[in-house]
C-alpha cells in the first residue's frame, strides 16, 4: 500500500500531482509542519483580586519577556495545530508581585486568509521564579488572539491570555487572591 502527501506553500491555486494510483488535486493548503521561535511582551496583572488588602502597587501592570519555541502543525483545512513552549514574566509591577513561568500553551489556529489566523487553546505553567514566595506552583489558562504574517515565516501575534487559578498561597499570602491576566504582543519567526 503506497500513499502520498502533497507539501507546498499557501496559494489560491490548485496543484495536480500525478501519481501512480492517479492524479491527486490539492487546494493549495499548506500541511507542513514547521518550527520556530517567538518574542515579545507581556503586559500582565491579576484579576479578582480582593485590592484592601494588598499593596497599592497591585494595579499597576508589569511589563515582561515572554519568548520561546513552538511547532506549527497541519490537522484539516484551514485547521492548524501549534504547541509552544516559553519563559513569560509575568505579575504586577510591584516586584513582591512579580512571578516568572514555563508555559506550554496547546493552540488551535484557524486561517481566515493566507495571512490572517485566530488562535485559541488552553495553557499550563509551572513557576520557575518568584520575588517572595506568595504564590503557587501550576497556572492553568485559556488563551485566545490572532497572528498576522506580514512577511514570509515572519509574524506578528497578539494574544489573552485568562488564568483559572487563583496564584496566591493560601498560607503564605492570606487573604489575597487573584488570577494572571495576560496581554501578549509579539513575533514570530518559522524556520
Amino acid at each position: 500500500m503506497c500513499s502520498f502527501i502533497a507539501f507546498s506553500q499557501e496559494t489560491d491555486k490548485e496543484i495536480d500531482v500525478e501519481t501512480e494510483k492517479g492524479t491527486y488535486t490539492s487546494t493549495g493548503l499548506d500541511t507542513e509542519t514547521r518550527y520556530g521561535f517567538k518574542a515579545g511582551i507581556n503586559i500582565s496583572n491579576y484579576s479578582a483580586t480582593n485590592l484592601d488588602d494588598i499593596q497599592d502597587g497591585l494595579n499597576n501592570s508589569r511589563f515582561g519577556a515572554v519568548f520561546g519555541f513552538f511547532v506549527d502543525m497541519h490537522v484539516a483545512g484551514k485547521l492548524r495545530f501549534q504547541p509552544e513552549f516559553l519563559y513569560s514574566a509575568q505579575g504586577a509591577k510591584e516586584e513582591a508581585l512579580r512571578a516568572d513561568y514555563l508555559q506550554i500553551p496547546l493552540m488551535l489556529k484557524f486561517e481566515l486568509t493566507n495571512f490572517l489566523n485566530l488562535q485559541v487553546g488552553p495553557q499550563v505553567g509551572v513557576k520557575v521564579h518568584e520575588f517572595e514566595d506568595n504564590f503557587k506552583n501550576f497556572d492553568f489558562a485559556v488563551n485566545g488572539g490572532f497572528g498576522v504574517e506580514i512577511l514570509e515565516n515572519v509574524s506578528v501575534e497578539a494574544r489573552y491570555s485568562l488564568g483559572l487559578a487563583d496564584m496566591f498561597d493560601e498560607d503564605r499570602a492570606p487573604n489575597i487572591e487573584g488570577k494572571n491576566v495576560v496581554i501578549q504582543i509579539g513575533v514570530t519567526y518559522r524556520l
